[in-house]
């Protein structure tokens, strides 16, 4: 994909190679649909994350266990490897300045296929926990996952890891506590109560809760 689709983009800007991402996401989409059917299919993986387990009086489900496991052992792994391994930190130097990091040696295409890799690895392990935990699977499933995480990664701060992090984590407490403060007539509004948060947060912070302030963490 990124051959086809965004390498004759390379020298486009953001905005260009965003609604490309999106493009690009909504014609597999239809793909997949032509190919396989728009209906819903039930599928079973991973059940031996199925059951509970209770902790301080609640019971957690063991797919949520696995699902902030897999997070956390993601991040610190793909920190580990922009910090510390050569390939990681070409990829840091060309998220800084693509032009300069080409002229020092920097392989742009190499770069580019190790960000789509991290990428689909990422993008993989978050499908499979969100089949596991929904048990449907749907030629439109991942396109709410995807704008909810763009959403995340623009709160916490764009380029930074930790940010992005950050930025979920900010979504996530907001879906939770705002349907358990709301009162039932204004639970239809959740959404938009927690997208005018997101906005007001924006207006103090433009650039993310984190933005540029972890310059080591930028990818």
């Amino acid at each position: 994909m990124e051959r086809i689709a965004f390498r004759p983009l390379r020298g486009a800007d953001a905005s260009t190679l965003l609604v490309t991402s999106f493009a690009l996401v909504i014609g597999l989409e239809a793909l997949a649909s032509i190919l396989l059917g728009s209906r819903a299919k039930s599928v079973n993986i991973l059940p031996s994350l199925s059951g509970s387990v209770g902790l301080l009086g609640s019971s957690i489900a063991w797919i949520d266990i696995a699902t902030i496991v897999c997070a956390v052992a993601l991040m610190v792994a793909f920190s580990a490897f922009l910090r510390f391994s050569p390939l990681g930190m070409q990829v840091r130097a060309a998220s800084e300045d693509f032009r300069m990091a080409r002229l020092l040696g920097v392989r742009a295409n190499r770069v580019i296929a190790a960000a789509f890799a991290a990428s689909g690895v990422f993008a993989g392990t978050a499908a499979v926990l969100l089949v596991a935990q929904t048990g449907t699977l749907t030629p439109s499933m991942g396109l709410t996952p995807v704008l909810i995480a763009f959403v995340a990664t623009v709160i916490g701060g764009m380029g930074s890891l930790y940010g992005a992090a950050l930025g979920g984590a900010v979504l996530g407490i907001l879906s939770v506590a705002l349907p358990a403060a709301l009162p039932v007539g204004a639970q239809p509004y959740r959404n938009a109560m927690i997208f005018t948060i997101v906005i007001l947060i924006l207006l103090v912070r433009p650039q993310g809760l984190v933005g540029n302030a972890i310059s080591g963490e930028r990818i």
